[in-house]
């Protein structure tokens, strides 16, 4: 995914996770989507694709359901979690839902994010988060950020949420892992604003927690 230009968030309040159940939260609120009038391979510059629009109008009616997978295998269990409103008839939806959460059980977790049509509940295109991909993500914009804002993060300050722009993958399985990353076309792409809420009782504590095992997934992003 790519951060558009004037993207990000303040330090809004946010409950902290609870302890002992997992390694934090996610939170995501799904902004918007765009689905091509033309698939376009996937190994496209990332420009060609987050720059890219729809006719709009006529398009379909369409949602975006957020699921988890649990278990170690690509045909273990896969549990819908959420899902938007539908909004119809155009190419181009925009859901500007409130916030929703989930508990990240281990740092190898993925969430799969599918723009559905919703005559048919079929996936249009299919996007993935990572756990380890958005704290890498938090960490560079912190980075970023200079040596206040660092220093600000090392002490614990609350990152904000930040907008971001996912491929929406076709041809794909499960959805998760190296299935996602297999798929031959981008159908278009969704916006979100994102943040991971790590558990500090994990590495700042008196008493560190034991940090969650993963699951053993296949590949790690």
């Amino acid at each position: 995914g790519t951060d558009p230009a004037g993207a990000g968030g303040g330090g809004a309040p946010a409950p902290a996770p609870a302890a002992g159940s997992g390694i934090g939260t996610l939170e995501v609120s799904v902004r918007s989507a765009c689905i091509f009038d033309e698939t376009v391979p996937s190994d496209a510059e990332p420009e060609s694709v987050f720059g890219r629009t729809s006719r709009g109008a006529g398009g379909g009616d369409h949602y975006v359901r957020i699921s988890s997978r649990r278990g170690r295998s690509a045909a273990a269990g896969e549990v819908a979690s959420r899902r938007t409103k539908t909004v119809m008839q155009t190419s181009r939806p925009v859901f500007n839902t409130e916030r929703m959460a989930f508990v990240v059980p281990h740092y190898g977790a993925e969430y799969k994010l599918e723009v559905v049509d919703a005559d048919t509940d079929s996936p249009v295109g299919t996007a993935l988060l990572s756990a380890q991909g958005l704290l890498h993500g938090q960490r560079d914009a912190m980075l970023a950020g200079g040596p206040v804002r660092l220093l600000l993060g090392l002490l614990g300050s609350t990152p904000g949420p930040r907008r971001v722009r996912l491929e929406l993958r076709t041809g794909v399985r499960t959805g998760f892992g190296l299935d996602y990353y297999a798929s031959p076309g981008t159908s278009g792409w969704v916006e979100v604003d994102v943040r991971l809420l790590e558990d500090a009782s994990l590495f700042r504590s008196a008493s560190p927690r034991r940090c969650p095992p993963r699951d053993g997934e296949d590949f790690d992003v």
